[in-house]
């Protein structure tokens, strides 16, 4: 992913507390050597393009906006505060919810989180207003600038699931975002690295980095033992993973593209590889992300080593 072809001047089009939030993240963001309106275009693009990837996100998983919440509505919700934070909230059960906050700081790998399990929203939340919460290390948030909730009538299971969902997606896409501000010299850094993975799935659900590690690693050994063995070893909603036999191909000439000159390969027998299906389920989500934030990749990509 990359950040969109940057636009021009959208700094003065955002709304006045949205710029004093990012006036305020200049001097320590690594851009403070950086001209002062350059710095403050680079955050409005990437301001802009985390609303682009919420509202993407709100819309693929069929969840809504609406401009408040009322303390008793048994709906969760994700919210947006105009610091570009995420504010996630379970459905009401037993006049309680979960909560999780993620501090999507800027230059950081990891987000930081702070989780409840028992909050109890003081009062309706309100677009353009603060948040409050009982029972919760977060007492305040800063003002909300969206609400999205499951419309009416959504099953509480399959609200908590797209809930989840998009809690993971958006607070790693919004790191990913962040990081194209000051790191955009480095692409060799990447933020889906096992190490990160790891990091943010153990701080996510209250486990050690070892014991997430290990639960992944056991995970991994045994969808691969599965595909070694022969069977095709279904990953949920992603797909299924399995063996397919490549034909044997015989020993032929070609031209070296570089040199000219012709060479031989080798015959190779019928070889077992791995293939990967992806699902429906995957393929539509992929179709219902914006393309601008892709760049074009080579197709031998695909056939390339981790």
């Amino acid at each position: 992913m990359q950040q969109k072809k940057c636009r021009k001047d959208c700094y003065l089009e955002l709304p006045e507390e949205i710029r004093r939030q990012i006036d305020s993240l200049i001097p320590g963001s690594g851009l403070a050597g950086v001209d002062k309106d350059e710095a403050r275009e680079r955050f409005a693009n990437v301001w802009l393009d985390k609303y682009d990837m919420f509202i993407g996100q709100i819309q693929s998983l069929d969840m809504v906006l609406v401009e408040e919440l009322a303390a008793d509505d048994e709906r969760g919700a994700i919210l947006l505060t105009y610091s570009g934070s995420l504010i996630s909230l379970g459905t009401l059960r037993e006049q309680r919810r979960w909560l999780e906050y993620a501090s999507v700081k800027f230059r950081a790998d990891v987000p930081e989180l702070v989780k409840s399990s028992a909050v109890e929203l003081a009062a309706a939340v309100r677009q353009d207003a603060v948040a409050d919460f009982n029972g919760s290390p977060l007492k305040h948030s800063s003002s909300i600038y969206r609400i999205a909730v499951c419309p009416e009538g959504t099953a509480l299971r399959d609200q908590e699931q797209r809930i989840r969902e998009a809690t993971i997606f958006l607070t790693n896409g919004f790191v990913k975002l962040n990081r194209s501000i000051a790191l955009e010299a480095d692409s060799s850094m990447d933020h889906f690295t096992i190490k990160d993975i790891v990091a943010y799935v153990a701080q996510k659900n209250s486990l050690t980095q070892v014991q997430t590690r290990s639960v992944i690693d056991d995970y991994l050994s045994t969808v691969e033992a599965g595909v070694l063995l022969g069977e095709r070893v279904n990953l949920g909603r992603f797909g299924a993973l399995s063996l397919k036999l490549q034909a044997a191909r015989k020993a032929r000439m070609m031209k070296n593209l570089r040199t000219g000159e012709d060479m031989l390969i080798p015959a190779k027998p019928a070889t077992p590889v791995p293939r990967m299906v992806f699902s429906s389920i995957m393929k539509e989500k992929a179709a219902r992300l914006d393309a601008g934030l892709f760049q074009d990749t080579d197709s031998s990509a695909e056939d390339a080593e981790d």
